[in-house]
């Protein structure tokens, strides 16, 4: 059978899709099909390829339910691949869980991928394979640059990343327009694309489409930015990777000890950079978080916190920062009986509630103690909180255990997760730091119990 022949712009996209890679036969690609013309290009072009790259394409349209057409929308691109035997997956979104704070078109971004990776998880080895172009690429980059971007802003959109995959970037919006009028692709029009209320149309009617007609090679040079800048960011990146074991000190649990000298000659963005590997981050951070941590770093005062996620937080401690994952830890007291051990928070507890005296020694995870001066039959753990008093060991008076962390230099975030044993009312024991006067043994114990607290 005699092979259609190919027209330019599937030429250009199997190009671009061997070019990418990571598409073998045989394997899963989600097509995204909005039935707009940029994605009915995408889908028309892939079916026409598809004898040669042999692949299982599945069209995912999201219903966003935001224009009164939209239902129109979902039987026109259901038809279209009816006819042309495609498999069709539609899913459907709702306006109404929209939070206040976010924008429609944030949300529909947002949810329109947590969709497209929720469906390809149901196929193996699955792709998903996105319509966006050259001229989204100017778009997104102009967009980063009016928010004051950085380097990071000026990569763009990413041709590949994770199962996400961009064929179109190298082409730009007047091939794609060509190729819809020569093959004579049906599509539908968006109407909210002429708002130019919209910070994006705006961008492409009144910016980019009269560019483009004085400069006939701005796609090409805009993919040339975000090489350029990726390239940038990848060296930064291979930087960070450098200096970040000569700037830890220590690593202890949830804990990072980072060198405060070192941390303070270290440029701002390459530190953003830093921390992002630090904190495992995944997606680009929003301008200010840079200008704020370089800030933090170079001003902050011993004692002074800045959360740069809802995760992390770092600590201005004495000659060197703390960085912190903060994971929920229950604040209820857990009680406590006799010759029992307890895992909690990575250390075991247990209560010996009898013994034998044992020769003193330095470590403070384990304490002998009066047994006889032990009121309660249960004991409670909790956490330390404010206002929190005890008498150390060697104290006629009691003490307010803020001061008591003061003295031991103790940083906020080992502050905040202290275990205390209490019996009734009163604290006997800073865990692993200091026991009560009250029940320390003297020449008239006679019963010893111990405590221990440790990894």
């Amino acid at each position: 059978m005699r092979q259609q022949k190919l027209h330019s712009f599937e030429k250009s996209l199997l190009n671009s899709i061997y070019t990418i890679g990571y598409v073998k036969s045989n394997q899963s690609i989600i097509i995204a099909v909005s039935g707009g013309k940029d994605s009915m290009a995408l889908l028309h072009a892939m079916i026409k390829l598809n004898h040669l790259l042999k692949l299982n394409l599945i069209a995912v349209h999201i219903n966003h339910h935001i224009r009164k057409n939209s239902t129109a929308d979902e039987l026109f691109v259901k038809e279209f691949c009816d006819l042309n035997d495609v498999e069709i997956i539609i899913d459907h979104l709702d306006p109404d869980i929209k939070s206040k704070d976010m924008s429609i078109e944030e949300w529909g971004r947002e949810l329109r991928y947590k969709s497209l990776y929720r469906i390809s998880s149901n196929f193996d080895s699955c792709h998903i394979m996105t319509a966006h172009h050259g001229n989204d690429q100017i778009e997104t980059i102009l967009f980063h640059l009016s928010q004051g971007a950085g380097v990071s802003g000026l990569r763009g959109i990413h041709s590949k990343r994770n199962r996400l995959i961009r064929p179109l970037l190298s082409l730009s919006n007047n091939k794609i327009d060509n190729y819809i009028q020569d093959i004579g692709i049906p599509w539908i029009e968006d109407q909210s694309n002429s708002d130019l209320s919209i910070p994006r149309n705006f961008l492409r009617h009144k910016i980019v489409l009269p560019w483009e007609k004085e400069n006939p090679n701005l796609v090409s040079a805009f993919n040339q930015i975000s090489k350029n800048a990726n390239d940038v960011h990848e060296s930064l990146k291979f930087s960070a990777s450098i200096l970040i074991p000569q700037l830890i000190c220590n690593k202890e649990d949830d804990q990072i000890f980072l060198d405060e000298q070192l941390l303070k000659a270290i440029p701002p963005y390459l530190l953003s950079i830093i921390f992002q590997e630090l904190t495992l981050s995944n997606g680009p951070w929003r301008r200010h978080i840079h200008y704020e941590l370089y800030n933090f770093v170079t001003c902050s005062k011993i004692g002074q916190i800045y959360n740069i996620d809802n995760s992390w937080r770092l600590l201005k401690d004495r000659k060197k920062f703390i960085l912190k994952y903060e994971d929920y830890i229950k604040k209820n007291s857990i009680p406590v009986n006799p010759d029992t051990e307890i895992l909690i928070d990575n250390f075991i507890f247990s209560w010996k509630s009898s013994t034998t005296k044992e020769q003193f020694n330095n470590s403070y995870s384990s304490e002998i103690i009066d047994a006889n001066k032990i009121r309660n039959k249960t004991l409670n753990l909790r956490l330390w909180e404010k206002g929190d008093r005890f008498k150390p060991i060697g104290m006629k008076g009691s003490k307010k255990l803020s001061d008591f962390f003061i003295d031991e230099k103790i940083d906020i975030f080992t502050k905040n997760k202290q275990w205390l044993l209490l019996d009734g009312n009163r604290i006997i024991w800073v865990c692993g730091r200091r026991i009560s006067d009250d029940i320390k043994i003297t020449s008239k114990t006679r019963k010893f119990g111990k405590f221990i607290f440790k990894k």
